[in-house]
C-alpha cells in the first residue's frame, strides 16, 4: 500500500499561507505620494475627490505660486453635495487664506472625500496657481489582522507537517499473545 504525503502537503500550504499572510501584512499599509499643479479661475474653486479608509491620513504642502492666497477646505460626501448646491461650506478641515502651508489630517469613516480649493479674496480677477503635494497612509485593519491569522495558520500547518510521524500508528498491529478472544 503506497503512503500518502501527509507531510509534503501540509509543508507547502503552510508555505503558501505564510507567503500569502505576509504579503497581506505588507499591503494593509497602504502608503501613496502625488504632486499636483492646477490653477484656480477667478470666482471658482478647484477640488480632488479622493475614496478614503477610517483612519487614512493626509500629510501635505500647499502653495500658491505667486503669493496670493488661497482657501482649503476637507469636505466629506454631505458636505460636498451642500456646498455644490450653495447651501453652506461646513467642512472637517479648513486653512482660511494661506499662500503657504502644511496640511495634516486623519479621515473619521470610510468615505468620499473632496479636497477644495478655494480662489483667494484679494484676487479676484487672477488666475491662481497652486501646488500641492500630499501623502496618503492608510491602514487597512481587516487586512492586516487577516494577514496575521494567515501567518498563524502557516506556521502551525509548518509545524504539522515537519513534525516526526508516529510510525506506531503506521505499523502493523502487534502480535497477540496466545489469548483468543470471542466466542470458543
Amino acid at each position: 500500500m503506497r503512503k500518502r504525503p501527509y507531510k509534503r502537503n501540509l509543508i507547502a500550504v503552510g508555505l503558501l499561507l505564510l507567503a500569502v499572510g505576509v504579503y497581506t501584512i505588507y499591503d494593509s499599509n497602504s502608503a501613496s505620494f502625488y504632486h499636483s499643479t492646477f490653477n484656480i479661475l477667478p470666482s471658482k474653486f478647484f477640488k480632488i475627490t479622493d475614496n478614503l479608509k477610517d483612519g487614512a491620513t493626509i500629510n501635505g504642502q500647499i502653495q500658491e505660486t505667486s503669493g496670493g492666497t488661497v482657501t482649503f477646505l476637507i469636505m466629506n460626501s454631505l458636505q460636498f453635495a451642500s456646498f455644490q448646491i450653495g447651501q453652506g461650506n461646513a467642512s472637517l478641515y479648513v486653512v482660511k487664506n494661506i499662500a503657504s502651508t502644511s496640511i495634516s489630517f486623519t479621515f473619521p469613516t470610510a468615505d468620499t472625500y473632496y479636497l477644495v480649493f478655494l480662489h483667494g479674496s484679494g484676487f479676484l480677477t487672477t488666475t491662481e496657481t497652486v501646488v500641492f503635494q500630499r501623502n496618503y497612509l492608510a491602514l487597512g485593519r481587516f487586512e492586516f489582522f487577516s494577514g496575521i491569522a494567515l501567518v498563524g495558520l502557516g506556521v502551525l500547518e509548518i509545524f504539522w507537517g515537519l513534525r516526526p510521524r508516529d510510525t506506531s500508528r503506521f505499523g502493523a498491529l502487534p502480535k497477540q499473545s496466545g489469548a483468543s478472544y470471542g466466542q470458543p
